[in-house]
C-alpha cells in the first residue's frame, strides 16, 4: 500500500517541477479525493517557491462552483494581507470584480480566475501556482468535465498559462474527460490513474509483504492489514493464519504492543467464527499481557470484546471484572462514551448474579456520565435498565422516579441539547 501513496506522491511531486505542461487530470473515484489534497498539501513544505491553493468546494452546478470558488479566494488573499505588511511586501493585487460576477459564462470566469492567479507571483521566473480543483462532492460531473474541458483546450495555445499547474479529477467510473481527450487526440495534458480500492489496495499490500527487499518490520505492517482485510470479508482462517505469524514475530521482537494486537485479531476472529471459549482464551492472554506491560490503549479494546463473550458464555463473573477494568482504563484515557458503556455492561452482570444493589450503583454512575456529557442512547437506555430493576424489585416509587426521568430525557432528545458542557474529571474521579 505504501508503494500507491509512494506513486501519487511521485506523480503529483513531478507535475509541480516540470514546465512543459499545465494541466494534470487524475482519474480516481470521489472518496480518493481526500488523499489527493493531502498529498498535495504535502508538497508545500518542498515546493517553497511556488503558490499552492487546494480547492475542494462541493460542485452542485458551475455558477455555485465559481462563486464558491472566488469567496474562497477572496478568504485567501484577505488572510494574506497581514503576513505580507509583516514582511514589507506589496499587497496582492486586487481581484477583479468580474469574477464575482455571477450572469457571466462559468468556464470564462474560470479563465479568468486563473489569469488572477498568475499575477500573485513575483516578476522572476521560477515560481509556479498549483491549483486543485477537485470537489469532495460534485452533483453534476458531466458539467464539471465541461468546465474542465475548457482550461485544457486553453493550456494548449495560451501562454500565459505557463505558470499554472492545474489538477482536475476525472471520475474513474464515468472517465469522461481522458475519454473526450483520447478522441481529441490531445497529449499535451499529463494523466495518471489512482486507484485506492480495496481490491487494489490488497493487491498492494499482498505484493509489499511477499516483497523480500522491504524491512522484515514493513512487511509484517502489511500482513497485519491484511490480516484486518481478511476478517472484515470474513475469511476468518486467512485471518488466523497471519495473526499467527505476526504473533510469533513480534514475541521475538518482544513488542508487546503488537502481540497485543495480534491476540485481540484472534480473539476476534475466533468470536466471529463461533469458538468462543477460543476467543475467550485469547483475549485473557491479551488482557494479562496488557496489563504487565501497561499497554492502556490495546487493553480498552481487548476488554470491549472480551465482556459481550463472556455474556453469552454465561460468565457473568467475568464479564464484570473485565466491564469494571475496562470502565477503569477508559477513564484513565478520558473516554466518557467506552466508560459510560463499560458500566452499563458492568451493572448488566451484576444484575445477572443477584447483585441488585451494585448494579444499580453501577447503573446510576452511567446515568451521571451519560448525563454530563449528553451521551442520550446511553443515557436513555440506562435509565431503562433501572426502571426495570426497581420494578422487579417492588421500588415503586423509585421505578415512577426513573420512568419520569427517563420521559424528560427522551424530550431533551427530541428538542435538542443545548447543555454541552463537558468535564473530563467526572471521568477520573472513578
Amino acid at each position: 500500500m505504501r508503494r500507491k501513496f509512494e506513486e501519487l506522491r511521485e506523480n503529483l511531486d513531478e507535475f509541480v517541477e516540470q514546465t512543459e505542461h499545465s494541466v494534470l487530470v487524475l482519474g480516481c473515484m470521489p472518496d480518493e479525493l481526500a488523499y489527493v489534497l493531502k498529498f498535495l498539501q504535502g508538497l508545500e513544505d518542498k515546493h517553497t517557491e511556488d503558490f499552492f491553493l487546494a480547492f475542494g468546494q462541493d460542485f452542485d452546478t458551475p455558477d455555485s462552483y465559481l462563486d464558491a470558488l472566488t469567496e474562497a479566494l477572496r478568504g485567501h488573499v484577505d488572510a494574506a494581507a497581514a503576513v505580507r505588511a509583516e514582511r514589507n511586501e506589496p499587497p496582492f493585487p486586487q481581484i477583479p470584480s468580474g469574477l464575482f460576477e455571477a450572469h457571466r459564462p462559468a468556464d470564462q470566469r474560470l479563465l479568468d480566475f486563473l489569469k488572477y492567479l498568475c499575477r500573485l507571483l513575483p516578476d522572476e521566473g521560477g515560481h509556479a501556482v498549483v491549483i486543485a480543483l477537485l470537489p469532495l462532492r460534485c452533483q453534476e460531473f458531466s458539467a464539471y468535465a465541461q468546465l474542465a474541458a475548457s482550461v485544457i483546450v486553453a493550456a494548449e495555445t495560451e501562454r500565459w498559462m505557463a505558470p499554472l499547474r492545474v489538477v482536475f479529477y476525472d471520475d474513474r467510473s464515468k472517465r469522461l474527460i481522458v475519454t473526450a481527450m483520447q478522441k481529441r487526440a490531445m497529449d499535451h495534458v499529463l494523466t495518471f490513474e489512482v486507484d485506492f480500492s480495496t481490491p487494489a489496495l490488497t493487491d498492494a499490500l499482498t505484493k509489499d509483504a511477499a516483497n523480500t527487499s522491504l524491512p522484515v518490520a514493513e512487511r509484517m505492517a502489511c500482513l497485519l492489514q491484511l490480516a484486518a482485510l481478511d476478517y472484515s470479508y470474513q475469511r476468518y482462517p486467512e485471518a488466523l493464519e497471519k495473526y499467527r505469524v505476526l504473533y510469533t514475530y513480534y514475541e521475538e521482537s518482544k513488542i508487546p504492543s503488537m502481540q497485543a494486537i495480534c491476540l485481540l485479531g484472534t480473539g476476534d476472529a475466533l468470536r466471529a467464527r463461533g469458538d468462543l471459549p477460543a476467543a475467550k482464551e485469547m483475549l485473557q492472554r491479551g488482557i494479562a499481557l496488557c496489563i504487565e506491560n501497561k499497554v492502556l490503549p490495546v487493553l480498552l479494546n481487548l476488554c470491549i470484546s472480551a465482556v459481550p463473550i463472556c455474556f453469552a458464555l454465561q460468565h457473568f463473573a467475568d464479564a464484570e471484572s473485565y466491564a469494571d477494568s475496562g470502565a477503569k482504563v477508559a477513564a484513565s484515557v478520558l473516554n466518557p462514551f467506552v466508560y459510560a458503556d463499560m458500566l452499563e455492561l458492568r451493572g448488566d452482570a451484576q444484575i445477572e448474579q443477584q447483585m441488585l444493589e451494585k448494579a444499580l450503583e453501577s447503573y446510576k454512575r452511567c446515568g451521571d456520565i451519560a448525563r454530563m456529557y449528553e451521551i442520550f442512547p446511553r443515557w436513555k437506555s440506562v435509565l431503562e435498565r433501572q426502571a426495570v430493576a426497581f420494578e422487579r424489585a417492588g421500588r415503586v416509587g423509585e421505578h415512577r422516579a426513573a420512568q419520569e426521568e427517563l420521559a424528560s430525557v427522551r424530550e431533551l432528545e427530541e428538542r435538542g441539547s443545548t447543555n454541552q458542557a463537558r468535564g473530563s474529571q467526572v471521568v477520573a474521579e472513578s
